[in-house]
C-alpha cells in the first residue's frame, strides 16, 4: 500500500499566505509588462534581455524590467545599463526575498495589461508576443497564454521540447484544469497572463518555494480560458547552479508537487470536475525518471531522494529496486 502523504496547508494558511494584487490606477497602460527577476545569473541575463529587446514594440507597448533579489555574486544592473540603454527600468529589492516573493513583486509592479515573467536565466524566441496579441484578437476573454518550451542546457543547447501540445493553429485548452491539477504543465518562460486574473485570484502563495507556478496556473485557470499556442516561444533553461537543479537533488521538488496537486484536486471537485486515478503513479514515474537522470550525473544524494519519493508514492517492486540500490550506495558513502 502506498504510504501516506504530507497533507496541504487548511485553506485558512493559504488564504494567509497569498497577498492581494491591488489594481493598476487609472491611466495609460502598456499591453505588455516583461518582468524579469534575476538572482545571481547575471553571465544568462544578456540572452535574456536581447532577446526580449528583438521583440520591443517600444514603451508605450511594452514595459521591460528587471526586478534583482539582491544578487550577491554578480552585477545585474551593470548589465542593464549596458544592453538597456535606458529602455530598461532596474528595480532591486529592499532585501533578499527568496523566488516566490520576488514572483509577487514583479506583479505588483507590472502595469501593463498582459504579465509575462521570464526568469533570468530563461529567453523568449521571436513571435510570443504577436502570438499572444493574434490569441487575445481570436478570444478576448483569454486569462493566460501559454505553451510548450524549449528546454535548454548551460550553453544553450537545445536539449527537449518539454510541455503541452497545441492545435496545428493554436486554440483554447478545452481540459486545462483537469490536467494542470495533477502535473506541472506549465513553466514561466511561455507563460502570460492577464494582469486583471492576478488581481482576482491573488499572488502566488509563499507556502510554496519551488511550485508555486504550479498552483497558480491552476488558480488562474479556474476564471477564464487558457490558450496553448501551437509551438514553443519559450527556452527554459536547466543548469547545476539553477533551482530546478538544486530542487531536484533535495527532493523538495516532488514533496512541494504533493501538495499541490493535493489542493488542486480539492479544487477540481468543486468545479465538478472527476480527478484523475493515476495521480500517484504519474508523479512516482517522474521521481524515478529523475533518480535515474540523477544517478547518470553521479548524484547519489539526487538519486536517493527522488528513489524515496518513488517508492512512497507507488510502492512498487521497480521502485522499491531503486531505492535498494540507492540506498546501498547511499551507505557506501556514509550517508
Amino acid at each position: 500500500m502506498a504510504s501516506r502523504l504530507p497533507p496541504p496547508p487548511s485553506p485558512e494558511e493559504i488564504r494567509a499566505a497569498t497577498p492581494a494584487i491591488a489594481p493598476v490606477p487609472p491611466g495609460s497602460r502598456p499591453f505588455f509588462s516583461v518582468m524579469i527577476p534575476t538572482y545571481n545569473c547575471a553571465g544568462y541575463l544578456r540572452e535574456t534581455l536581447a532577446s526580449v529587446l528583438a521583440q520591443d514594440a517600444g514603451r508605450d507597448e511594452m514595459q521591460i524590467e528587471i526586478v534583482d533579489d539582491c544578487s550577491t555574486k554578480d552585477d545585474p544592473e551593470a548589465v542593464v545599463a549596458e544592453l538597456g540603454r535606458g529602455r530598461v527600468v532596474f528595480y532591486r529589492n529592499p532585501r533578499n526575498l527568496g523566488p516566490t516573493q520576488t514572483f509577487n513583486v514583479c506583479v505588483e509592479r507590472a502595469r501593463g495589461h498582459w504579465v509575462h515573467i521570464l526568469h533570468g536565466d530563461d529567453a523568449v524566441l521571436p513571435g510570443l508576443y504577436d502570438e499572444c496579441r493574434r490569441a487575445i484578437a481570436v478570444r478576448p476573454d483569454l486569462v493566460m497564454v501559454a505553451g510548450p518550451l524549449v528546454m535548454i542546457d548551460e550553453t544553450g543547447r537545445w536539449v527537449a521540447v518539454i510541455g503541452p501540445r497545441g492545435p496545428e493553429l493554436g486554440g483554447v485548452f478545452e481540459d486545462f484544469l483537469r490536467v494542470e491539477a495533477a502535473e506541472q504543465l506549465l513553466q514561466y518562460a511561455g507563460t502570460v497572463v492577464k494582469r486583471e486574473a492576478y488581481e482576482r485570484v491573488g499572488g502566488f502563495c509563499t507556502v510554496f518555494g519551488h511550485t508555486q507556478d504550479m498552483d497558480m496556473w491552476f488558480r488562474i485557470g479556474e476564471c477564464g480560458p487558457v490558450w496553448c499556442t501551437h509551438r514553443p516561444y519559450g527556452l527554459f533553461r536547466v543548469h547545476s547552479a539553477s533551482d530546478t537543479s538544486r530542487q531536484l537533488v533535495l527532493g523538495t521538488n516532488v514533496h512541494e508537487e504533493v501538495i499541490a496537486v493535493q489542493m488542486n484536486l480539492a479544487r477540481l471537485v468543486t468545479h465538478g470536475i472527476p480527478p484523475p486515478d493515476d495521480w500517484r503513479e504519474r508523479l512516482a514515474r517522474r521521481a524515478y525518471r529523475n533518480a535515474r537522470k540523477l544517478h547518470r550525473a553521479g548524484s547519489r544524494e539526487g538519486r536517493l531522494n527522488q528513489a524515496r519519493w518513488a517508492v512512497r508514492l507507488a510502492p512498487t517492486p521497480r521502485n522499491l529496486w531503486l531505492w535498494l540500490r540507492a540506498r546501498v550506495g547511499a551507505l557506501a558513502d556514509g550517508r
